[in-house]
């Protein structure tokens, strides 16, 4: 085999041993199945793109949210974080507006040994303790620590806001129901957008 054909090889190989790491992970999702938590990917032609849907955490500020993920895994997987965004808009210190997410682990602190499950179970904990000194939207960051009436507001305006346009899609889509799109997550969409400002 010549010199130049090398990189080819190496890159199929990494892509290779990335689809097996993906499908124990989906695997491990679905034997040992975490509360709140769904993930699969989006088509089976495709197990470097995923959706997740996280049910917000129980007794707190996002408890009647439902938020819709989309993950994009590179072909070095499980060397390199995957690309995660929140598709659901949502009002947090650590969410961009475009839905990416300011976690160490999916950047410096990012590490081989950790698996999808661990990172939505890490992304939903974020939901509920949120870290103000790295903000990635900065007025929610300003409200969460100065005015948290103001913030709970917010945060419960861009959930009651999905609530609504949730319901309008089912009425779209012959009344699915939450489960029903839980049971689909694969195919997975959310057409969420903020609510207007109310300054």
């Amino acid at each position: 085999m010549s010199s130049s054909n090398a990189p080819i090889a190496t890159t199929t190989t990494t892509a290779i041993t990335a689809q097996r790491r993906l499908m124990r992970d989906l695997r491990d999702l679905s034997q040992n199945p975490v509360e709140g938590i769904n993930a699969a990917p989006v088509s089976a032609d495709n197990i470097f793109h995923w959706n997740a849907i996280l049910d917000g955490p129980e007794d707190s500020l996002f408890e009647d949210g439902s938020f819709v993920l989309s993950l994009k895994f590179p072909q070095d997987y499980p060397n390199h974080p995957p690309d995660v965004k929140f598709v659901t808009k949502v009002f947090h210190p650590n969410i961009y507006m475009d839905g990416s997410i300011c976690l160490d682990i999916l950047q410096h602190r990012w590490s081989a040994s950790l698996d999808v499950s661990t990172l939505l179970i890490s992304i939903r904990s974020l939901l509920t303790d949120p870290n103000p000194a790295s903000p990635a939207n900065s007025e929610a960051a300003m409200l969460y620590q100065n005015h948290r009436r103001d913030y709970e507001r917010r945060v419960r305006e861009y959930i009651d806001q999905q609530l609504v346009e949730d319901d309008e899609n089912d009425d779209n889509h012959n009344g699915k129901s939450a489960t029903d799109k839980k049971n689909n997550v694969g195919t997975a969409s959310s057409t969420s957008h903020p609510p207007a400002s109310s300054d």
